[in-house]
Order: C-alpha cells, then structure tokens, then sequence
C-alpha cells in the first residue's frame, strides 16, 4: 500500500512541477455558430487536442481558453447533428483572439474516428471489417434500459430477451459468450454471457458512444470474440479535462411497465485534473404485451454509482474509477407457476488506466488497461425467500500496448500483452457447476501498411488459456478434480482497396478460437431460471472459427453506404443441446415428460454465412433516409441440422429529420419467419412494428433542455421475437410510450 501511494502522490507531483515549467502563455477564444442561420450555438464542445483539455460555448457562442503555452494547437469542435471541424491555431497570434467557427449541420456522420479493434484510430471506411458506432444523438433516440436495446435492428446485430430486464446483443447469430462485451476496453466481468436468464451489469443510461466490430475479432481481445466485439465507452475515467463544472441530470418514464428512471453524470475539470461521478436509478414493474396483460414477474429495480479521476499532462494520462451496481429482477414465468424465482446482482468495479505518448524510441507510446472486478448474484424464491443459488465472480485483467515506430515505409503497428485470471464460486443446494479457477495469458501484435491505394494490416495472437476444478458433490455425483488446457494462436489479415475518394472495397480473413467455458465443461444440475437439467462435457475441445468478410463502402456528404457478405466455417461448436429425457427428485432421470427436460453440451462442425447492408441518404438538407437489412444462416454440419437461436432475416425504414434545435422521425421494423428452426426449438411467425420519436432543445442562458418523446410499437402489435427466451408463454412488450428530459449544464 505505500509502494502505491508513493506512486501516486510521486506521479501528481511530477505532473504539477511538468505543467507549470512553461514561461510564455496565451489566450484563445472566438465564436462558434450555425452555417445556416448564423446563429450562435450552446453547448458546442471545444478540445484542444494536444492538452487535451476543452470547455463548452456559451449563450453567445462565445469559448475562451486562458493560460495556454505559446505553441500549435488542433482546436476540435463537435456538436450533436452536426459536422465535427478541426481549426489549428498558433499561440500568440491575431487569430488565436478572435476564431469564427460556423458549425454545418449533418444528418449523416462521416467523420468519426473508431477506437475499438482499432489501435491506429482509423475511421470506419478505412477498416477491413464491418463496425458500427452509435453517436450522442442516436443514443438520446435509442436510449433504453439495457446496452442491447439501443443495438436492435443495426446491421448483424440481434437481441437476446428474458423479458425487459435481461437482454445481451447477439452479432451474425452468435450471442452468449461467443460475444464479447466491453466497457471502455475492458471486459464487463458479469455472468450475462453464461445463460438466458443472467443480465449485463450496466444501466444503460446513455454512455458517450457504443462501437461494435461484427465478425471474429480474436486478434485484439482473445477468448469469447469469435462472434465479435461489443464497446460501451463511458466517460468514467476521464479523457480530457472540461474546465470548470459540467455535466447532466435526465429523468425518464415508460409506460410499458410504469418505469421511472434518473441519472446525473457531473464532471468538474481544473489544470491537469478532471473529476467524474455519475448516480443512477431504474425501478419499472411487469412489463405489458399487447392488449393490457401483464407478464408476470418481470420488474426491475437498479441503482448504483461511480467516480472517476484522471490527471492529462501532455506527455500522457493516467486515471482511476470505482464502480458501484445493484440490481434486482425477476425471470418472467407463467402465473401459477411452481417456483418464481427474481436475482439480485451486485457488482464493484475498479479500473486503472495510463498511457505515456511522444516518447522518442522504438516504442512511440505505451498505454495500460487494468481492472478489478467483484461481481455476486443470487437467485432467490419470490415465495418462500430462500435462496436456490449463490454465484460469484471475481476478475483481475490488464491490457498493456506499445506503439512503436514505422518498421516500413507507410507502416505502424503495437504490440501488446494480456493476462486474465478468474476465480468462480457457486453454492447453494441447486449448485449446477463446481467452483473454478480460470487463467488466461496471451501476447499479440497487429501491423498496418499503407499504400497508394491499399492498406494491409495483418496479425498473430498467441493465447493460453486453462480452467481447474476442485472435487465437488453436484446433485448427489462426485466430480473429480482436473484441469483442462486450451492453447490457440489466432491469425488475421485484412485489405482495403480505395476505388475512388469516396469507395472502397474490403476483405478480412481471420481464425478465432473460444475455450469452453465452465458451465459448458461441468454443468451437473437443475437450473431453475431456465427450467432445465444441465449437463457438461469435460471433452469439450475449443471452437475454432475460420471465415472471411467482403464488401464495400462508399460515402460522400449526403449518403453512407455499405454492403458485406461473410462466411464461417466452426470446428468443434459448442451448443446446448435438448435431450427426450427429463429429471425431477422423484423419478430422477426418465422419459415420462415429467420434471425437467434435460440439456447437454455438445459439439459440432458448423457453417454460419449471411450479409448486412446499410444505406443513409441525406434527400435534402436535415432529412434523411436509413435502409437497413440482415440475414444469418447456420447449418450443424455434423448432424445436418439448423443451428439454434439463429434470427430470422430482417429489414428496416427510418425517415428522420434533424436540426440543432429540434429531430422527428419513424423507423418501420421488418422481422420474416422463422422456419429454418434446430430440433425442439419452436419456429416464430414473422412481424412488423413501427416506432415514432421527436425531440426538442432549448436554452436558458448558457443551460439546455433536452425534451426527448418516442412511441415504441405504435400499433401494439402482438409479437414474439424468436430471440426471446420466453416466448412459449408471452409476447414482446407492447405499446411503450417514453419521455425523458435532459438538463445540460
């Protein structure tokens, strides 16, 4: 502990002396205003890039930067729905006193860089594999209680439901732990990928930007990335720091399930130093299907907190969090149920991260991620209080990078190492798996050269990964101790080829790997939220993905479009299969129907193939057009079967106009049959839904109101989504009206 804090008060002391060794400064203000009216604009963020320290526009438009060192600065402005601008300014000049900024308005955003998968900050069109990225203005649109319903109906990307609480993405039919969900790089830490019934330990109060990357993305993130990357950046530790006190307060209600929700996010930056906290809190009852019925024991309540710190000299970063989440919810079950069951999840999170830049060697800058998490649920009777099961989950991870010089011409590239190590515990007369211990340690490295018109990038990882068990008693059946090893090297290679200014045609070639995880490898039980005996497989072999990505993108400054096909061929996939055998304590195992069915892991060979395609339009200026379509087709080879839980193809409308004061829109929702189902897995009939939304802005002096209204399934079409968890008892919700009010400050 005094290692530590010796560290750390050595590290603010050197910052502090660094920053104030400068003899010369300035000052750099100026106006920031809309090209069409000419009027100012509030609220507008303004960054000088290089301090990495920025403010926000008053009432008047009017920004101002005080004692900045005499140099050359990239001042970035961004605003929501409207076109980022970089202006680079010297330090004393006339200039740096009197910037004009004029502001376009931008229904389609072209210009914004990726971070996810993507150490070299490239924007989208520039990538070998298909990325989405959802911006502020799209996450005040789709906002929701979880992380996956603002992803619904993007291009691959699916929703897993276990009613309105528990939802998790699923990208190009791969869900569960075949996709990788992270929060600002690292990964989440909660059991949502291990089962239907378990939810992602976030919020969902709008973060600052969602990224996916859609296929195997092994390369950067190793284990459970075979379907691909899901990011959830948040402003928890700070990047830059905005000067004075900022921040935002949001109220919200749903209609669906009488939900309130309320959260602050509140920032306060000075010099070198910027604070964060954000409070939350979600309380909702049963959700409703159409017609007014009530799906019985499906409400939710959340709360929870966070603080984060960082300190931004010039030559780097470095910044802490702590996180706290509290969750309860109950798994939906038809009324007069035998057992109902509701979890109540807590998790605590610490996370560290440092980054040193402009270092003159081989290596150009060196960036670490780390992190600390303490994740437990239970699962409890909501008759008789008692509690069937106790999971947790305790996580250590660190990610550390190196940038490092041109190794060829056009070149660059990082280097990078990786540990993870796990410790599972679950207890309680319904145990299903022993506790377990799970280690994982990888090294990696990623090159990108570019050429005239092509850019190549290419990369190897090498990963170990192993998971040991101790001897346990499950369901009255001795498991012997072990330990079983999984070792994988993942390769990738990627090409994108520039038609035109505006085009470019791309392939990635990939081999991605995931470990059998521990309920896969020694379930023994009954698992009472899914309804199920669980059985696993100790000779489970790891999954081995190989597949290639092709398509086009294309963009100019009214239209955005791209097309991709993929296929991939899966050796040894895992997948839970239905048995004709049931359990209960009684009979035990027997084939009369009676008790619960039971499942097994399995593997297969597979092939999973499909295409997504995405078309924005601006028609005229402010209104846009979005065409959105998805298939997804997956065969068990081994067994000349359909692959379960695959969605169904799907097709999307939206016309949406946008301005800086106010947005409307509708968004028609296409989703065909399913018939192409696995054996004893329910096909699901097709279904359409509209939603409308609007949106209104306004300003009191230097504040802004946000008012936001959206009307989900306008029509209360009942549905069932063949994702759903829960569809052989009840609908989708039904007809939701939400409002939420924004105070920007």
């Amino acid at each position: 502990m005094n290692s530590r804090m010796f560290f750390i008060l050595f590290f603010l002391t050197f910052s502090f002396l660094k920053s104030n060794a400068q003899s010369n400064y300035g000052t750099i203000k100026g106006k920031v205003f809309d090209l069409a009216d000419n009027e100012p604009l509030i609220g507008v963020n303004v960054l000088i890039k290089e301090l990495k320290t920025g403010t926000v526009t008053d009432k008047e438009g009017f920004f101002e930067f005080k004692n900045i060192a005499d140099g050359k600065y990239s001042l970035q402005f961004s605003y929501v729905a409207h076109k980022t601008d970089i202006k680079l300014i010297t330090v004393p000049s006339i200039e740096s006193q009197n910037i004009i900024i004029n502001l376009e308005e931008a229904a389609i955003n072209l210009n914004e860089v990726i971070v996810t998968g993507n150490p070299f900050l490239s924007g989208s069109k520039d990538l070998s594999q298909t990325v989405i990225s959802i911006d502020k203005l799209d996450l005040i649109i789709k906002s929701g209680r979880t992380i996956a319903d603002a992803l619904d109906f993007q291009p691959g990307v699916s929703m897993r439901t276990n009613g309105i609480a528990v939802k998790r993405p699923v990208i190009r039919g791969f869900g569960n732990n075949k996709v990788l969900i992270l929060e600002d790089g690292l990964r989440m830490g909660d059991l949502s990928n291990a089962s239907a019934d378990h939810g992602i330990s976030d919020d969902g109060s709008e973060p600052e930007r969602i990224e996916v990357i859609e296929g195997p993305s092994s390369l950067l993130y190793g284990n459970n990335a075979i379907g691909g990357v899901v990011n959830i950046i948040t402003d928890a530790i700070p990047s830059s720091v905005q000067n004075g006190l900022n921040g935002e307060i949001q109220l919200g209600g749903e209609h669906v399930n009488n939900e309130y929700s309320g959260n602050a996010h509140i920032n306060y930056g000075i010099g070198l130093f910027s604070l964060h906290g954000k409070l939350f809190k979600r309380k909702g009852e049963d959700f409703k299907i159409s017609g007014g019925s009530k799906t019985f024991n499906s409400g939710l309540e959340t709360i929870g907190s966070q603080v984060g710190f960082s300190i931004l000299p010039e030559w780097g970063m470095a910044g802490l969090s702590f996180t706290d989440f509290n969750s309860k919810y109950g798994l939906p079950s038809p009324p007069g149920t035998g057992e109902v069951v509701y979890i109540d999840m807590h998790k605590r999170q610490y996370k560290l991260t440092g980054g040193v830049n402009k270092i003159n060697s081989f290596i150009t800058s060196v960036d670490l991620k780390a992190g600390y998490l303490d994740y437990a649920h239970q699962e409890i009777s909501k008759i008789t209080g008692e509690v069937g099961t106790d999971f947790g989950l305790k996580t250590k991870s660190a990610d550390l990078s190196f940038l490092h010089q041109p190794l060829f011409r056009n070149s660059s590239g990082v280097i990078g190492f990786y540990g993870l190590i796990q410790n599972y515990s679950i207890t309680g007369e319904e145990a299903l798996t022993p506790n377990a211990d799970y280690y994982n340690y990888a090294a990696y490295f990623l090159e990108k050269i570019n050429f005239e018109n092509l850019s190549i990038s290419f990369g190897l990882r090498y990963e170990l990964n192993s998971v040991k068990f101790p001897v346990s008693v499950l369901t009255d059946s001795l498991f012997d101790e072990g330990k079983n090893d999984f070792n994988s090297l993942s390769a990738s290679a990627g090409f994108v080829y520039n038609l035109t200014g505006n085009t470019s045609i791309f392939t990635n070639f990939a081999n991605a790997f995931r470990a059998p995880t521990i309920e896969e490898l020694s379930s023994f039980g009954v698992h009472e939220a899914l309804a199920s005996f669980d059985i696993g497989n100790r000779d489970l072999k790891k999954e081995n993905s190989i597949g290639i990505d092709a398509g086009l993108k294309s963009q100019s400054d009214n239209y955005y479009l791209e097309i991709t096909g993929y296929y991939s061929k899966v050796f040894d996939l895992i997948y839970r299969k239905p048995l004709d055998l049931f359990y209960s304590e009684d009979l035990g195992f027997n084939a009369k129907d009676d008790g619960f069915q039971v499942h097994q892991y399995d593997k297969a060979d597979a092939i999973v193939y499909g295409f997504e395609s995405k078309l924005n339009y601006e028609v005229i200026k402010g209104f846009s057009a979005t065409l959105i379509s998805d298939f997804v087709r997956g065969k068990n080879q081994t067994a000349n079967e359909n692959l379960p839980q695959i969605p169904p193809f799907r097709f999307s409308v939206e016309a949406r106009y946008t301005s800086h004061n106010y947005w409307y829109g509708a968004v028609w929702k296409l989703a065909s049959e399913q018939n192409k189902v696995a054996v004893n897995e329910e096909l699901t009939p097709g279904y359409g839904l509209i939603d409308i939304y609007c949106g209104l802005k306004l300003y009191t002096d230097r504040f802004a109101h946000i008012f936001s209204l959206k009307v989900e399934n306008l029509l209360d079409q009942p549905y069932k989504d063949h994702l759903s968890a829960i569809k052989d008892f009840t609908f989708m919700p039904g007809r939701n009206i939400s409002l939420r009010y924004k105070f920007v400050f």
